[in-house]
């Protein structure tokens, strides 16, 4: 209520003139805490203490030391070598839709790539397994199942090669013709999941 009598003046800053305050303070370094006390009267007709000019610079450097060690951190590690990872996304593109794409494929033709664009100086380049997955990230590439059992065939060929399969099979007894579910000979198949981006 006292800060609404007339002829009595405000003596609380508020946040932006406590900003202000820091600016000027910045801009102006040689300025005592007396020309401050008298600065901030005649911009904001506001009667302060020069132990509040103190008080509100003391806080105001800490909170911008703490802003700029904040704006220090890395929050998105970026790429070492940036024109690496570039040609490393494009042969990626490239290829990611004729072979199954695993992690190891990845890391090893970044050594490899490495190598060709650096040189010896930097082969010692540890690309682990956190570099793949900054790397995945970063690229948007996610694991993805390729087909299935009905997704791995081509209708059209099938209407086109199945009178031909046939042919072939009559020249076999019906004990030596297998269905391939029951051969023992999935664990040499393709696997079924690819890294891609799509």
């Amino acid at each position: 209520m006292a800060s609404h009598l007339k002829g009595v003046k405000k003596s609380t800053l508020t946040d932006n003139m406590r900003k202000t305050l820091c600016e000027y303070k910045i801009e102006h370094p040689s300025s005592s805490q007396k020309d401050l006390q008298q600065w901030v009267q005649q911009i904001f007709d506001l009667s302060v203490s020069q132990s509040t000019i103190s008080n509100t610079l003391k806080r105001s450097s800490e909170y911008f030391s703490k802003e700029k060690k904040n704006s220090n951190v890395k929050r998105h590690k970026s790429a070492k070598y940036l024109e690496l990872e570039k040609v490393l996304y494009e042969w990626f593109l490239q290829y990611q839709e004729k072979v199954n794409m695993t992690g190891e494929m990845i890391q090893s033709k970044a050594k490899e790539f490495l190598q060709k664009m650096y040189g010896d100086a930097n082969s010692k380049f540890n690309f682990s397994i956190g570099w793949l997955e900054m790397f995945k990230a970063r690229h948007v590439i996610k694991s993805y199942r390729r087909f299935g059992e009905s997704g791995s065939v081509v209708m059209v060929n099938i209407e086109y090669a199945l009178p031909q399969i046939r042919a072939i099979l009559e020249n076999f007894d019906w004990k030596d013709i297998y269905n391939m579910d029951e051969t023992h000979l999935f664990y040499r198949l393709q696997a079924d999941h690819s890294l891609a981006t799509k």
